[in-house]
């Protein structure tokens, strides 16, 4: 998966080169990404020009394309092309290729990505991730679909939950005074879990990351949204 930190700046990047390569359609032209020429100039796609490319409509094509496959091997450029039915821009000096959307006045982005490095084994993966240049922005605009309904879905492709791949993270409090032989000491780690949830079926592990809709009100609190969803490969080839 590309780093959360990168992918703003790669989007960025790239918009301000194709900016310099090639003109946007005129406003009033609204057409449908390209499935037959995927060379074509990269740019922000918008909610605007393609209305049914909602954020919950992406997130059911990147879950058809998981399960579409039988195996892990099966990953590929053209599987997702073909599964998602979209196009995929490949990222200049990088081993990726994205799709991306804007969800105007909101500050979101999602984007689709695909990465396979020919020389690091085990690179290949594919991800699905909501952006915000505000890491605490509230998620509702790409909330629709939750994190229960990605569950759901996956459970009824014959994915199982993976406790057994919980990830924690070790807090360390600090060193207290023992009030009777007056020496510090510290007290054990204690461990947190890390909001990451993992699914399994055959070679494949498909990875979430879940995230609440925002920090107030408390429905908003305690209501789990999905902030990436990535597919990878399970155990070893």
């Amino acid at each position: 998966m590309i780093a959360r930190k990168l992918i703003l700046p790669m989007l960025a990047t790239l918009a301000l080169s194709a900016y310099a390569q090639a003109p946007a359609p005129p406003p009033e032209v609204k057409q449908a990404p390209s499935m037959n020429n995927f060379a074509e100039a990269y740019r922000h796609r918008t909610l605007d020009e393609n209305p049914d490319l909602t954020p919950e409509e992406v997130g059911w094509r990147m879950l058809k394309l998981i399960d579409s496959l039988k195996s892990f091997d099966e990953l590929s450029l053209e599987r997702i092309r073909e599964a998602t039915r979209l196009p995929m821009y490949p990222v200049p000096k990088t081993s990726s290729h994205i799709f991306d959307m804007n969800l105007p006045g909101s500050g979101w982005y999602y984007v689709l990505s695909y990465y396979d490095d020919p020389e690091l084994q085990n690179s290949k993966n594919a991800s699905y991730q909501f952006l915000n240049e505000n890491e605490s922005a509230d998620m509702t605009p790409v909330c629709a679909m939750d994190y229960d309904a990605y569950v759901t879905a996956l459970r009824s492709m014959g994915f199982q939950e993976r406790e057994d791949l919980a990830q924690y993270d070790a807090l360390h409090p600090y060193p207290r005074r023992n009030e009777r032989t007056g020496r510090l000491e510290e007290p054990p780690p204690q461990f947190r879990r890390l909001p990451v949830y993992f699914f399994t079926r055959k070679n494949i592990k498909v990875q979430i990351l879940r995230r609440r809709e925002a920090d107030a009100p408390d429905g908003k609190l305690h209501h789990a949204c999905v902030e990436s969803i990535g597919v990878s490969r399970y155990g070893k080839e």
